[in-house]
């Protein structure tokens, strides 16, 4: 009576378990890139290299309001 028994488990696939492992590993390169990235922006974001105001702002990092004469 097989209702009542578990069925058996299919043969493994080497062919598969490769693919699998090959995707898992792009997967993990993809991640550890994209913490790396998110690392490099928050600190030049930090630093005032990127973000709305870094385009008024000097590069010598003198300010927002030192391009005019403050009269």
């Amino acid at each position: 009576m097989g209702i009542f028994r578990a069925p058996k488990p299919p043969p493994p696939d080497p062919e598969l378990e490769k693919q699998m492992k090959e995707k898992r590993e792009a997967e993990e390169k993809e991640l550890k890139h994209k913490k790396a990235e998110e690392k490099r922006q928050k600190r030049r974001r930090e630093r005032g290299l990127v973000g709305s105001r870094s385009l008024f702002s000097k590069a010598g990092g003198s300010g927002f309001y030192s391009d005019g004469e403050m009269n």
